[in-house]
Formats: C-alpha cells, sequence, structure tokens
C-alpha cells in the first residue's frame, strides 16, 4: 500500500514524550520528513524513531514558554516552504490543588499549552495558507470537560485550545487549511510530575471500553485527521479517550426503574 505522507514535512511538538515519540514513529512509517521539536536536544536524539534515515528527520531544541523558542521554531518549520502537517502535541500539566497555584505556575501552564499552540497557528498556518494546503492538529484532553480541582489551569489551557481549534478552522479553512483537535487516552508517563496515588487506576477504569488504551491508537487518530480520508474534516475534536469523559452518574440506581 502507498504510505499516506510519503514525502511530506511534519513538525510535531511535545516529540520527546510518550506520545510525541508515538506520533513520530506513526508518521515516519508512513514515509513523512520530520522536525522534532522539544526542550532537550539530548531527549529529542534519543526519540528519533529506529532506523529513520538522518535526512529525513530534524531536531530542534526550543521552549515554548518563551517567545524565543516559537520563533525559532516558526523560522526553522518555514523554512523552504510550509510544511504538510503541524501537530502541537507539546503540553504542561502539574498537579496542583486549585488554591495554591501561583501566577507563575498559571502563565506557564498556559503559556505552553495555549500562546504557543495560537502563535504556531499563526506562523505556521499562515505559510500554509499561502501554499493553499496544510493540516493543523492540535492535541487537547478530556479534561476541556472533566474538571479535577487539581488540574484546573490544564484544563483552562486545553478548553482555551479547543476554542482555537475552531477558530483557526475558520480563518484558514477558505484558503485550504484544516484544524482539528484530538483528545488523547491516559498514558503513563506522560506527565512530568509524579501522580496522585491511584490516579491512572481510576482514569483507566473509567473508560467505558473495561481496558486501557491500545498503543498506537491516539497516533492512528491523528494521522486520519492529517490525510486525505479526512480531507473535509475541520474544526473537530476527536476523542480517543475510551468514553471516559462522557458525563455520567455511575451506579446500580441509574439502572433500575422507579
Amino acid at each position: 500500500m502507498p504510505m499516506r505522507f510519503s514525502g511530506q514535512r511534519v513538525v510535531i511538538t511535545g516529540a520527546a514524550g510518550v506520545y510525541g515519540r508515538e506520533l513520530s514513529a506513526a508518521f515516519a512509517a508512513e514515509g513523512a520528513r520530520l522536525l522534532l521539536a522539544d526542550r532537550s536536544e539530548a531527549d529529542l536524539a534519543a526519540a528519533v524513531p529506529a532506523g529513520l534515515a538522518p535526512d529525513r528527520v530534524t531536531l530542534h531544541a526550543a521552549d515554548l514558554a518563551t517567545d524565543t523558542g516559537i520563533d525559532s521554531l516558526i523560522a526553522a518549520a518555514i523554512a523552504g516552504g510550509a510544511p504538510d502537517v503541524l501537530v502541537n502535541n507539546a503540553g504542561i500539566y502539574p498537579f496542583i490543588p486549585l488554591m495554591e497555584v501561583t501566577p507563575a505556575e498559571y502563565d506557564r501552564i498556559l503559556g505552553v499549552n495555549t500562546r504557543a499552540p495560537f502563535r504556531l497557528m499563526q506562523g505556521i498556518g499562515r505559510a500554509m495558507a499561502e501554499a493553499g494546503r496544510g493540516a493543523i492538529v492540535n492535541v487537547t484532553s478530556s479534561a476541556a470537560e472533566v474538571i479535577r480541582g487539581n488540574g484546573v489551569p490544564y484544563g483552562a489551557s486545553k478548553c482555551a485550545l479547543e476554542y482555537l481549534t475552531r477558530a483557526f478552522a475558520i480563518e484558514l479553512g477558505p484558503r485550504g487549511v484544516r484544524v482539528n483537535s484530538a483528545r488523547p487516552p491516559f498514558a503513563e508517563g506522560s506527565a512530568l510530575v509524579s501522580m496522585p496515588p491511584g490516579y491512572a487506576e481510576a482514569v483507566v477504569a473509567r473508560a467505558l471500553l473495561g481496558r486501557g488504551r491500545r498503543a498506537g491508537a491516539f497516533a492512528d487518530a491523528v494521522l486520519f485527521l492529517c490525510s486525505d480520508a479526512a480531507d473535509y474534516i475541520t474544526g473537530a475534536v476527536l476523542d480517543v479517550g475510551g468514553g471516559g469523559a462522557i458525563n455520567r452518574r455511575d451506579g446500580a440506581a441509574t439502572r433500575a426503574r422507579s
């Protein structure tokens, strides 16, 4: 079968993380040329898909909490023309009780999770629009709907990013650029900080399908949204969380007649 992204240029932020590595491997397997961005070049080097030829990958170390880092990534991404795909995957979600969040912590979470994608969609999206084609996927979260008291700034950042997804879909759609969001399932190791006891088990237990995530399921969803198979989809949110974000009331009483 032909590779869906053969020769296409794909930019992935947060490429050294759990989902960044999964996305990088999936796009590489489909023939893409990768620009991988994260804060540490050493971490990026360790995340390069096995066997990928050096001429098919560029590593770009940048702190997306800073304008310098964002500007450098935009410049690298559009050097030589617009990329075909941008995946805004970088994100941080520390576990901090709502009343203990400091202004600096709030600003950093919103800076990386919302402000950086906003600026990247402006800079790279403009180049895509000039080229008349492109696909952008913003990695959001079920936290945009499900409130947990020790993750409010994170949820607010993802709520805002889904709003921005729709706004940029409206702005860029007439010029051939599609913009969508994808919500990943929970993955151990995707946070930079330790999780509260029992958190991982509770998230998996809430999924409706009776099991944890399948490795590669999220990458499959993102590649679909970036592919020609989704050429009439824009402004959408695709939740790959096993139904765990559906608002519901659990318990035997919800199944009984009154």
